[in-house]
């Protein structure tokens, strides 16, 4: 009897942990497991950057708004500083990172977390001393943002393209699913210098190291 009641616990252990794992690559915008690329609901897309602050935007992920955990999110393509000689924008993206569902309707909001180094002096001095998996602040001289974007327009079913993100030098965002084709960025670039400017603080809202307390990658040499 004992042995019977010990294995159907362990058989609503294994059904209880798998819908768990289901429930929650529904709710991630990541890819995923393989299902997802199969599913004929889905298209993976790209998501790209245009940077029109004087700094370098790295990490960038994507969440669904009710969301504050990074198992739920899917990577971006962060994106170097334009020189003040450069006569377009750069953009920056492509690849396989947002599991874009059909079934979703447009207008849809996102957040959006990004990393930027605030000061270059103290986040080099921090150097291997700092831990982003086991601190729970963040790294000296940075800083994650949040924003959120809303998204007017899906992808075109069998034709995908990118969600593309502006960053704008007055830390808000904006962001639209688009079939990149040539030039789409949003600002003209002869009139940076005339972009309102975000003074006294890295971002409008700033928020904790999200790497803090996930399994730390495992070295590969």
């Amino acid at each position: 009897m004992n042995r019977i009641i010990f294995t159907l616990l362990v058989l609503v252990s294994t059904l209880l942990s798998a819908c768990g794992k289901d429930s929650l690559e529904k709710d991630s915008l990541g890819p995923g497991e393989i299902d997802k690329w199969n599913d004929p609901n889905i298209d993976i897309i790209g998501v790209g950057a245009y940077n029109y602050t004087d700094y370098d935007i790295y990490d960038v992920f994507i969440l669904p708004p009710d969301k504050n955990d990074l198992k739920y999110a899917a990577g971006g393509h962060g994106a170097q500083a334009a020189p003040h000689s450069a006569e377009r924008w750069g953009y920056e993206g492509g690849g396989a990172k947002l599991a874009w569902d059909y079934r979703w309707t447009v207008p849809r909001k996102f957040k959006v977390w990004w990393f930027r180094i605030v000061d270059m002096k103290a986040h080099v001095a921090a150097g291997r001393k700092y831990d982003k998996y086991t601190m729970k602040e963040t790294s000296p001289g940075a800083a994650w943002c949040e924003g959120e974007i809303e998204v007017a327009h899906a992808p075109v079913l069998g034709r995908g393209g990118d969600l593309v993100i502006h960053y704008y030098p007055d830390g808000h965002i904006e962001g639209d699913v688009i079939d990149i084709d040539g030039d789409v960025s949003r600002v003209d670039i002869k009139k940076r210098n005339e972009l309102p400017v975000l003074k006294d603080r890295a971002c409008l809202k700033e928020v904790p190291n999200p790497y803090f307390g996930k399994k730390k990658p495992t070295a590969m040499y």
